[in-house]
């Protein structure tokens, strides 16, 4: 069974605009990648990254992990709708797998790619949350809520085997 560890980072002052500058040209080039997209009638993924991949990475910088997130955004976002072209905000959400972030549980650090290079940073969460860290299992998504930067964390956890109940309540 998947589960959500929500984690917050403790980055430093120049971390922080890193991740920030981090999350707008990330959704900069997933509002160029969506263009291209609408402008062609594209709307899957392998499609869309044969049509935009190195563009993107040559125009925006990005290493080649985050322009696959990045179009793995913009056909997500169509295949809920492909009559309305999708835009991003600039410090909306964006996927992180285990090629551009490494966690080290045992001393609350983890190692996100961004712009401004590989930063390493503090992080805080609950004794749950570290604990369902343990079976983290593929993306983490970047989050900036009010100013504070988290991190969505998909874990895998061994789902609870059902109890057989005997004589409820009002039977």
């Amino acid at each position: 069974m998947k589960l959500i560890a929500q984690i917050k980072l403790l980055p430093t002052p120049e971390q922080a605009q890193a991740l920030r500058k981090t999350l707008e040209v990330a959704n900069a080039a997933c509002n160029y990648i969506s263009e291209q997209a609408w402008e062609s009638q594209t709307f899957k993924q392998f499609p869309i990254h044969k049509l935009t991949y190195y563009a993107v990475k040559e125009m925006f910088g990005l290493t080649a992990q985050v322009v696959v997130r990045c179009i793995s955004k913009v056909a997500d976002a169509y295949k809920l709708d492909r009559k309305v072209k999708r835009t991003f905000k600039p410090h909306g959400a964006i996927a992180f797998d285990d090629r551009i972030l490494t966690y080290k549980l045992d001393r609350m650090e983890l190692s996100i790619w961004t712009v401004e290079g590989r930063q390493k940073m503090s992080f805080a969460c609950g004794k749950r949350q570290l604990e369902l860290l343990k079976g983290q299992h593929g993306e983490s998504d970047l989050c900036l809520v009010k100013g504070k930067f988290y991190l969505m964390v998909v874990c895998e956890v061994e789902t609870p085997k059902p109890i057989d109940v005997e004589g409820g309540v009002g039977g």
